[in-house]
């Protein structure tokens, strides 16, 4: 019966440990400085890695964005 109990004991201390483990990285999940941080860290470190697709990006948006405004001005609306 004792032997059971500190089966039960470990048991429920181990599920604890687990349930606080996963709390954890919830909270770090949700925390949104954190993940802005991680996230502006990757993409800078993509940008320093290869900055041609941001690049492309960066012109291809300029180009919709000037063509939009043209096509306000200028069109027969």
């Amino acid at each position: 019966m004792a032997n059971e109990r500190q089966k039960i004991a470990a048991d429920i201390a181990a599920r604890r440990e687990q349930f606080q483990k996963s709390v954890s990285e919830l909270e770090n999940k949700l925390d949104l400085t954190e993940q802005r941080k991680i996230l502006s860290e990757r993409v800078a470190g993509s940008f320093q890695a290869n900055p041609v697709p941001w690049l492309v990006g960066a012109g291809i948006l300029g180009v919709i964005v000037v063509s939009s405004i043209a096509w306000a001005v200028f069109g027969d609306d």
